[in-house]
This record gives structure tokens, sequence and C-alpha cells, in this order.
């Protein structure tokens, strides 16, 4: 209970990502209406990826623990993550700061067809989980940082898979729940839909920016770099 404890507030992070709500909630809004059953079987491909990967990384890191300990504990290491903290916080800033890019609604408008249109097909909908789990992986933190928990609790590979089972059905409950309410209420959640679609799009860029540097700013502080930069300021002032 008091791994799930610690897992839960990261698995809630989770379901506002695109994969395990913006998508979703843009496929109940297809002009149509959108296949329910295709939508859950979207939401079950997306939690299941998750897990497959959370249970291959969490025995990949439990096996590199040991080899890999002498050399993450080396002065060189501890210099390149700072660096990249500090790299992901600049690149934060830069992408939340930058131009919004064209919508290309033509080309994702023809991947919802595809997923959950009149002539949607399980191979669509495949195609959209997979692109949107691969699209997921530079932006996963809060999901790295349970399999961190899991692996320091000594739970990998196999042993930790029915706890990120839990966190991928935690992480795809709003969207289930939001699903099967669309289809008991025959559409009346549409405008609620609309409004939370709307500020998924309009906060899209600001929130992956604030992930990339909330995610550097844990990794620069974590190093002597970090240190360092302190001790200067406080020598300067």
């Amino acid at each position: 209970m008091e791994t799930l404890g610690q897992l839960l507030p990261l698995a809630l992070l989770d379901t506002v990502s695109v994969a395990t709500l913006a998508i979703p909630v843009w496929f109940l809004l297809a002009p149509r209406g959108p296949r329910i059953g295709n939508v859950l079987l979207y939401l079950a491909l997306v939690g299941g990826g998750y897990l497959l990967l959370g249970v291959l990384l969490t025995g990949a890191v439990d096996r590199l623990r040991d080899p890999l300990g002498d050399v993450l504990a080396s002065p060189a290491a501890d210099t390149a993550l700072g660096a990249a903290g500090a790299a992901l916080i600049l690149a934060g800033l830069w992408y939340g700061m930058r131009r919004r890019p064209a919508s290309g609604l033509g080309r994702l408008t023809r991947w919802r067809e595809s997923a959950v249109g009149e002539d949607a097909s399980a191979g669509g909908v495949l195609t959209v989980a997979l692109l949107a789990v691969a699209l997921e992986v530079p932006t996963m933190f809060p999901y790295l940082a349970a399999m961190d928990i899991l692996s320091g609790q000594g739970l990998t590979g196999a042993g930790a898979a029915p706890v990120l089972a839990v966190y991928c059905l935690v992480m795809v409950a709003p969207a289930l729940l939001a699903t099967l309410l669309f289809q008991a209420s025959r559409g009346a959640l549409r405008p609620v839909l609309d409004r939370v679609d709307t500020w998924l799009r309009d906060n899209a860029q600001e929130n992956t920016a604030w992930l990339l540097a909330i995610a550097g700013f844990l990794l620069l502080s974590d190093s002597t770099l970090f240190q360092r930069f302190l001790d200067a300021l406080r020598d300067a002032a």
C-alpha cells in the first residue's frame, strides 16, 4: 500500500497526457460519433503498451544497476547529468516560447477516421495507439519516476507487473470514465468534452514545456554542478 501511495500522484499526472486523455477526448468528438468499442480498444492498447514498456524497462534497470553503478557515481557522469538537466530546462523554455506550429488537422482527422470513424479498423486503432505511446516516450517522466521507485524497492520485471498494472489503470481511468459516460448520455457530454478538448489544445505546448523544465530541474538539482552554482551565487552575494 505504501508503494501505491507513492505511485498514485505520478499516475494522476499521467492521466492528462496526450495519449491518455487528449486523444480519447478527440476520438469522442468525431463529427459522426465514434465507435465506442474502438475507443475502448485504444485505451486498452495504450495501457497495455505502457505496462509492457514498464516491465521491460524495470527489468533492464535491475540488470544494469550494478554494472553502471560505479559509472553513474563518477564525477564525469555527475557533470553529464547536471548538463542534461540544464539542457532540458533550456529546451522547456524554448519550447514554451516558440511559435505554435500549424495544426495539421487534415492529416490528424484522417487518423481519427481510420481509428473510430465509420470505416475504422482494428489496424487503424493499433497504428494510432503505437504512435501515441511512441510520441509519449520522451516525456513520460512520471512513469520513469514510478519505475525508479519500484526498482529501488526490488520490484522489477514481472515482479513489478501487478503494481504497474494498477498504475496504468489509474492512468487511463478518466478517459475510460468519460467514454462510458459519453455512451450512456447519448452525446449529452459533448459540450463538456468540447471545453476539455479546447483546454488541452490551448495548453498542450505550455504543459510539455513545464514537464521538460521540471524534469531538467530534478536532474540538475541532484548534481554537484548545481551545488557549485549555488555556492558561486552565495560567494557573489
